[in-house]
């Protein structure tokens, strides 16, 4: 009996230990915003958009003003990141295919899914994974069961309005050159709906819930808002934020794509872009893009809220992202899924309250470091499989030297390479694009073909090989 009594007493020992030291690890909030390119405000990328509660975390941050996803498509941008592999490791490109049936990859244990194992309780409100469609998609509840330990998928963004009132833009969508999948959901408009009933605010609010109650466990605790991915439809209040008459239009150069090569050209929207123009609607677009953002930086407040005002807010690292960039017009071109830096390019913020710092970082890093850097900053054991980089040093000093490279792909052999100076391209028919960021932004200048850039071309193609060989 007394044995009995002792391997008890120890047990309960064992389990209080157990617990205060995962009292003592910090937790993380993830939150995710579909096709947010960079115009947050923190971000610079558009001056007129109006995300106070994205700048007010940003201005405690660690910005890195040069992320850029692994794909610029939702399923595998997110596949990448919460896998921590590379598209060309797991042959995930588009959104059809699910990276668990996929040989090789079944028992892939994902971002979520190693904390857990490392004593972590995990929860996500919204879209985190892609639910991949198409016909070799199976239906299943979720976008990757058994990633999170409790989850509310629930709908996307906001209800649609009745139908009389969508596609009042008066655009041909349904003409050749046009996606089909724009048809309908290429449309903006600005819905009578609460706020508080949007399912956006709803996701957002299932984790600021979550935050309210007392947890044994640190917690991994993930928050997608949909909007302003497709369609644009959000509240009327954050359309009126916007007057049309002053919304400012990216540069576009006319004769931008006569030096991308044949498969390059093809890519644009350029029937949709002359459609808008021809319609006088480019400024209506790019103001529901803008109206959509703003849409989910109020439920980005709602659940930064709900952190400050809980206990965990001294003890938990925010990471801030976007899945990818988005088109509204540069190159011709409107949606993703393209490799310039439009689409390549997102936000991404990491807040560690523990250490304090805050400041830009300028350096060239990827979406896949996310998995590694918390990985790093919860001290977890390191997982030495994953193909992304830890940013922990360049949390600590943002200016630290840094000399990476940041591979966007989107089919085999159609990748892109992004460093510090330059941008390099290249597609399955072996045409390559350069460009000198230093002095080319927009990226509308060619230089791959003039013969002084043969040192930089192989410099990258060396580089691309490596990468693609890890």
């Amino acid at each position: 009996m007394k044995r009995y009594l002792l391997i008890t007493f120890l047990c309960i020992l064992s389990i209080k230990g157990i617990n205060a030291s995962n009292k003592s690890k910090p937790n993380v909030l993830l939150i995710m915003v579909d096709d947010m390119n960079d115009w947050v405000g923190a971000f610079g990328g558009n001056q007129q958009a109006i995300t106070p509660h994205m700048d007010k975390l940003a201005a405690k941050s660690v910005i890195f003003k040069n992320a850029y996803c692994s794909a610029a498509l939702c399923n595998p941008s997110r596949t990448s990141m919460l896998t921590g592999y590379q598209p060309a490791t797991t042959g995930v490109y588009g959104n059809s295919e699910h990276f668990r049936e996929l040989p090789g990859f079944e028992n892939t244990v994902t971002l979520p899914q190693y904390f857990e194992k490392n004593g972590y309780s995990t929860a996500a409100g919204g879209k985190i994974f892609h639910s991949p469609r198409g016909p070799a998609a199976k239906p299943r509840p979720g976008s990757d069961p058994g990633s999170f330990q409790e989850e509310l998928r629930g709908g996307l963004g906001t209800s649609y309005p009745d139908k009389e009132l969508r596609s009042q833009h008066g655009l041909n969508l349904n003409q050749k050159g046009i996606n089909k999948h724009f048809i309908h959901s290429f449309d903006w408009y600005g819905v009578d709906e609460k706020l508080e009933d949007t399912h956006d605010w709803k996701s957002s609010d299932y984790c600021a819930q979550f935050l309210e109650k007392e947890h044994e466990k640190p917690f991994f605790l993930a928050c997608g808002i949909f909007r302003p991915h497709l369609p644009w439809y959000a509240p009327k209040e954050f359309f009126d934020l916007y007057n049309l008459d002053d919304i400012n239009l990216p540069e576009v150069k006319e004769d931008d794509l006569d030096d991308v090569g044949k498969l390059g050209a093809r890519l644009p929207q350029k029937v949709l872009h002359s459609e808008l123009i021809k319609n006088d609607k480019w400024k209506e677009a790019v103001r529901a893009y803008l109206a959509n953002l703003s849409f989910a930086d109020a439920c980005v407040g709602h659940l930064m809220e709900a952190l400050n005002s809980s206990a965990y807010a001294e003890n938990t690292i925010i990471v801030l992202m976007g899945d990818h960039g988005w088109h509204l017009g540069e190159k011709q071109h409107w949606s993703k899924n393209v490799l310039w830096e439009r689409s390549a390019k997102t936000p991404l913020l990491i807040l560690d309250p523990r250490n304090k710092k805050s400041g830009i970082s300028t350096r060239i890093v990827s979406l896949l470091d996310v998995y590694p850097t918390l990985v790093d900053l919860c001290e977890l054991p390191v997982k030495d499989d994953l193909e992304g980089e830890s940013l922990k040093i360049l949390i600590n000093n943002p200016k630290a030297k840094w000399d990476k490279f940041a591979l966007t792909s989107k089919a085999k052999g159609m990748h892109t390479l992004r460093n510090e100076n330059y941008r390099y391209i290249v597609y399955p028919d072996g045409f390559e694009e350069l460009y000198d960021h230093r002095n080319d932004p927009n990226e509308w200048t060619n230089i791959a073909s003039e013969k002084e850039n043969d040192t930089i071309l192989n410099m990258f193609r060396v580089e691309l090989k490596e990468k693609l060989n890890k």
